[in-house]
């Protein structure tokens, strides 16, 4: 029998500040790329941010949140940062990389 204790439900704090910076980075440059270089135009944004909103404790989440792409590319998730406003940028808790989400890919310790 395995002794081991649970994987913690969120990673350390160095981890979650240097992830913050990170989703603030490439959220801001996203929103730059998107709102500055082209000409976006989104539909049903603010109830995807009731959604996120809803979601916003991992521990009280009752169900997933599944983005859709139209084809498979790893930069679809941060293009999608790029059209949240910017408080959804620097909460990493909320936002996922398909790439390299940590409750997903990292779960072995």
């Amino acid at each position: 029998m395995d002794n081991d204790p649970p994987p913690p439900q969120q990673p350390s704090l160095p981890w979650r500040i240097g992830a913050a910076m990170v989703t603030g980075f490439v959220g801001s440059t996203s929103r730059l790329f998107m709102f500055g270089a082209n000409k976006t135009e989104v539909h049903g944004l603010d109830r995807f941010l009731e959604t996120l909103d809803r979601r916003k404790d991992p521990e009280g989440r009752e169900r997933g949140l599944i983005t859709v792409s139209n084809h498979t590319c790893v930069i679809d998730d941060p293009l999608i940062w790029g059209v949240l406003p910017f408080k959804y940028h620097i909460d990493p808790n909320n936002l996922r990389w398909g790439l390299a989400a940590h409750d997903i890919c990292f779960t072995n310790k």
